[in-house]
């Protein structure tokens, strides 16, 4: 009977954040409709989804004020953002027409510099909170994507997956906000624990040296 509460508690718990998930995807894309809204927007979905797995408030009023304090924190970055995607879509573009001499050079460095845009862009999103700076969490993202180069994989990852539900089905966008902020939490968690237990083992050593002495 405990066995079958424990799984009915597991079910109706992936069931929730499956639904958090979908709600996340619709408020991400609604708000990152004028494109320069989408880091802020990002931030404002990890911050929800946070919430709902420590336990706090979910409601509609909180992701709109972490939208807003996202917005008035992170506009540097939420014009630099866009303005970097068009660049490198732009020469994308003009490597796929075959006239650009070394268009298959500029394609692979286009492509891979876009995969790097996606990642500080998750990154960024989920580093912010609302007393941080945009230098902050940008360099908070910097320092995370540079030493947790298999998260920084996974986010990637996520991203194209993400770019390929929506090209094979247009409304697949609004679910693709709250993949990719789900994405950004679960690596930022996953990063955080082998941080921590990297320092927990440093902590325990010397006094294994002096006992091994």
């Amino acid at each position: 009977m405990a066995s079958r509460a424990g799984a009915g508690g597991g079910v109706r718990a992936g069931l929730t954040l499956f639904g958090e998930v979908v709600i996340t995807g619709v408020l991400v894309a609604v708000l990152a409709a004028p494109l320069i809204t989408a880091l802020p927007a990002l931030a404002a979905g990890i911050a929800h989804l946070r919430r709902q797995l420590t336990g706090d408030s979910v409601r509609m009023a909180d992701v709109w004020a972490d939208f807003t304090a996202a917005c008035r924190a992170l506009w540097p970055l939420a014009l630099a953002f866009p303005a970097a995607a068009l660049l490198l879509l732009w020469n994308l573009s003009l490597a796929e027409t075959g006239l650009l001499p070394g268009g298959a050079a500029v394609r692979l460095v286009s492509m891979t510099a876009l995969a790097v845009w996606a990642v500080l862009l998750l990154r960024t999103a989920a580093a912010w909170h609302r007393d941080a700076t945009a230098g902050r969490a940008v360099r908070e993202a910097a320092v995370a994507a540079r030493e947790d180069l298999a998260g920084s994989l996974l986010l990637a990852l996520a991203a194209v997956m993400c770019v390929v539900f929506v090209w094979m089905l247009l409304p697949m966008v609004l679910l693709a906000g709250g993949l990719l902020a789900l994405a950004a939490l679960a690596v930022q968690y996953r990063f955080a624990g082998k941080a921590a237990a990297n320092g927990a083992e440093s902590a325990e050593e010397p006094e294994g040296l002096s006992t091994t002495r």
